[in-house]
């Protein structure tokens, strides 16, 4: 009888230790370019995970014709309206190389192959970077982002507290952040990400996601790009985000 009281004991702690370990699933530069296979990217990934998932999106058409941009739109719709979460993801992602950038923005323009948006930029170009990613939103979805994701996660030193004026959540490679009673509140949060590896270390960058959702403590961000489907492969994709799904509980940024 007492020993069958421990085993319960033990059961019960072990639920709540899994049950405290929590994990974002995040699909990244979702756009007006990608929007028709990415669509179908994200939905096996929610699949797979068994609930909605989180979106980093790119809310700039460029040049694409009127009649993409109404079927992104829509697309959009449908993500909002099925329980996804939306994350604004810059305003083009690319880098508009005529802004004046610190040195260390000009590093990360060069690491990020012009991709790092924020990087480096001035407090007054930072604003505006902001309020046109919103407006952009505004052009094309419903409902207000929970949160602000920059390119490649490199900001600058103005960005962090200016996105958190306009949206709940921001983030870097570090962590998670959110204002709480006028303070910032970090959540400690390794980002999985696998885009820019070369290849031959993509198998051990996956052994380490695994293994790092593994471990107590943070709750780390999984992240999957177009790309990712096609140097990973789809099944193995979907195998990880099943196996981590069995050792966490998949949360979005709004239930931090």
């Amino acid at each position: 009888m007492e020993q069958n009281k421990d085993i319960a004991d033990i059961q019960a702690a072990e639920a709540t230790f899994q049950k405290k370990k929590k994990f974002i699933l995040c699909y990244h530069s979702f756009s007006v370019n990608n929007f028709k296979k990415a669509s179908v990217q994200i939905r096996k990934l929610a699949e797979a995970a068994g609930s909605p998932i989180s979106i980093a999106v790119i809310p700039a058409f460029g040049a694409a014709p009127e009649s993409e941009a109404e079927q992104f739109r829509e697309e959009l719709d449908k993500f909002v309206k099925e329980g996804y979460e939306i994350m604004l993801h810059g305003a083009r992602h690319r880098a508009d190389l005529s802004l004046n950038r610190s040195i260390a923005g000009k590093l990360a323009l060069l690491v990020s192959n012009n991709e790092a948006e924020f990087a480096g930029i001035d407090e007054r170009f930072t604003q505006a970077l902001l309020k046109r990613s919103l407006a952009l939103w505004k052009a094309h979805g419903n409902g207000k982002p929970s949160g602000f994701i920059p390119p490649v996660w490199f900001g600058n030193k103005y960005l962090k507290e200016q996105a958190l004026e306009i949206f709940d959540y921001y983030e870097d490679f570090h962590g998670i952040y959110q204002k709480v009673k006028g303070n910032i509140k970090k959540t400690n949060s390794a980002t999985l990400s696998f885009s820019i590896l070369p290849t031959p270390l993509l198998g051990i960058a996956q052994t380490y996601a695994c293994l790092r959702m593994l471990l107590p403590g943070g709750v780390h961000r999984l992240v999957f790009h177009d790309k990712d489907f096609r140097t990973i492969g789809e099944k193995r994709i979907l195998n990880m985000v099943r196996y981590i799904s069995t050792l966490r509980e998949k949360i979005m940024y709004k239930d931090l």
